[in-house]
């Protein structure tokens, strides 16, 4: 018999996580809140032009990661991309080579998502137990099941939210920390930066700058260049519920101070909020699951902050749901 199984979040943990259970023979279905895939790989667009918003790049310390990163190599979806670090230098100090989805981030995960069935658009409210199975509640009241297991591949704190009544989870997923991390998207008519493409911790608020348009695949139309921004976790913690469009305004006037650019207006300009940017404390092991339940939760936050880690933690759950249903 074919086991039903649900998987909550479309990012990298839950499509990973999908991929073991599809080769396991199980018939997976995943629920996603958002309009698109790859959670924090998820290439955000603005008007026609796309950004890296979340993950910037790849690397790869495991073989297991590394093979699936020169599986997408192969097949077009990633490349490796070896940005300007310093002024007119490739490489600098990278310890690991950089890999970036082509033509975006979300590429990432594209082929993870074939043969399972997305649900996009789905923000699911409650879990809850029947003698046939799980059943899954979305916030408009509508219920879908019953599923012999239950994966839930979402930031910490949402994951505590449905899982904290399951015995033993609530304590350890409330060890999790997890910061927000405001993005701004640039568009800007032409080149402006410094000949460097990524620049680092220029500041107590700035975290990353990155020239976006120089990674293999992207385009930037009449000479211009696209940069995507990140803020520091503390800043962005302190500006949480600020306007998106005073963040944007904010963050651009500290990297031109910062990197000494002329007084330029962008072509486009946004700011997007990742509630659960960066992970602070993650939970020290690979996922969580109790086969008692079949309920687990899946991240990044379960090892590290690393896309590596997420895809790790889908893996291990998926194992371990397998081993169970068998």
């Amino acid at each position: 018999m074919t086991h039903k199984v649900a998987v909550i979040g479309a990012g990298l943990a839950g499509l990973s996580c999908s991929s073991a259970l599809r080769r396991a023979g199980c018939f997976v279905e995943i629920f996603e809140q958002e309009k698109t895939l790859g959670g924090r790989v998820a290439t955000i667009r603005n008007g026609l032009v796309a950004f890296d918003a979340g993950a910037q790049y790849l690397t790869a310390r495991g073989d297991k990661f590394r093979s699936y990163i020169n599986e997408l190599v192969a097949s077009g979806y990633a490349a490796r991309w070896d940005p300007k670090t310093t002024s007119g230098e490739n490489k600098g100090v990278q310890l690991h080579t950089w890999y970036v989805g082509t033509p975006g981030m979300s590429s990432i995960v594209r082929p993870l998502a074939e043969s399972v069935r997305v649900h996009m658009g789905k923000k699911v409210h409650t879990l809850s137990q029947t003698d046939k199975g799980w059943m899954i509640w979305f916030e408009d009241q509508t219920n879908v099941g019953p599923f012999a297991a239950v994966a839930v591949a979402v930031p910490a704190p949402a994951a505590r939210l449905l899982l904290g009544r399951v015995e033993g989870m609530d304590e350890a997923l409330s060890r999790v920390r997890m910061m927000p991390t405001w993005a701004v998207m640039v568009r800007l008519a032409e080149r402006t930066l410094p000949d460097q493409d990524v620049f680092s911790d220029m500041s107590e608020v700035l975290r990353w700058i990155a020239r976006n348009s120089s990674k293999p695949g992207r385009t930037s139309s009449g000479g211009g260049e696209t940069i995507v921004v990140h803020a520091s976790p503390n800043w962005s913690r302190e500006t949480e519920d600020a306007d998106p469009e005073a963040v944007a305004q904010e963050l651009w006037s500290e990297v031109t101070r910062q990197l000494g650019l002329p007084a330029v207006t962008p072509q486009q300009m946004s700011a997007h909020l990742w509630t659960h940017g960066l992970v602070d404390q993650s939970l020290g092991e690979s996922f969580i699951y109790s086969t008692h339940y079949k309920l687990g939760a899946a991240g990044d936050w379960c090892l590290g902050r690393l896309a590596e880690h997420a895809y790790e933690s889908g893996q291990g759950l998926g194992r371990a749901i397998v081993a169970s249903l068998t």
